[in-house]
């Protein structure tokens, strides 16, 4: 139940909730000129991040959600709107989403939030910002969410959070993926994620990673259990989608 109902009513074609996805991905053609600078994480890896700089005061910084990166079209769309609205943007490219794989053999998954704190860390100790807003979409919202569970008050710059179209239920997001309606997302999906998988798996052979079970994945029950369960040390998928 809502605590505020939406007075947003869509118009033609947008009603049809399938358009409205996909609209921006098959006609959106606006880009940005990010400036990018790579920053170290604790463990030896690296981060991308994606600047778009206007001269605010407040910093947004925008987390793209699944298989996004900072070129994805709402991350694009959503940074000239706040740059028009005179804020500056810092997009996020989530390790291996950057167009260059990470270091690790591990990259990121919907609970992962230490890469977020070491983001903020970095831009609280290199930029000046009296306000920074977190804004994240689908996976990106609910590594922000759950983020602020965790850390909430260890940057006070941090005034506001900003979380659509969240997941948060990961066990019933991936049961909505499995319906027919749907398997045009999960196969685009499934797609990119299954190649990443494999070529991990031929980057480090002495892994833990069964290569046949992550190229038989058919939803993100087989994919969960064949790579991001062991890759983070998760009992299953079950324990992976419970814990974030």
């Amino acid at each position: 139940m809502p605590l505020i109902t939406s007075t947003y009513n869509p118009t033609f074609p947008f009603t049809n909730t399938h358009i409205n996805t996909i609209h921006k991905t098959l006609f959106f053609r606006e880009k940005v000129n990010y400036s990018r600078k790579r920053i170290d994480t604790p463990d030896e890896d690296f981060l991308d991040l994606d600047f778009s700089l206007v001269g605010s005061d407040t910093l947004v910084v925008a987390m793209h959600g699944l298989e996004g990166s900072s070129n994805s079209n709402y991350i694009i769309s959503v940074t000239n709107f706040l740059n028009n609205q005179n804020l500056d943007v810092v997009a996020v490219n989530f390790r291996g989403c950057s167009g260059e794989d990470n270091n690790h053999i591990y990259a990121y998954n919907s609970g992962k939030t230490d890469d977020l704190d070491t983001i903020l860390d970095y831009l609280t100790k290199n930029y000046d910002y009296d306000k920074i807003v977190l804004l994240g979409y689908s996976m990106g919202g609910n590594i922000t969410l759950k983020y602020l569970g965790e850390q909430s008050l260890r940057f006070e710059q941090v005034k506001c959070a900003i979380g659509i179209s969240v997941p948060c239920d990961l066990e019933g997001s991936s049961n909505a993926l499995q319906s027919p309606q749907n398997k045009v997302y999960i196969l685009r999906f499934l797609r990119t994620l299954i190649q990443k998988g494999v070529e991990k798996s031929e980057k480090y052979p002495d892994s833990i990673l069964d290569v046949e079970k992550i190229k038989a994945s058919k939803n993100f029950i087989d994919l969960d259990n064949s790579l991001t369960a062991p890759l983070f040390g998760f009992e299953d998928a079950f324990d992976y989608w419970r814990k974030s």
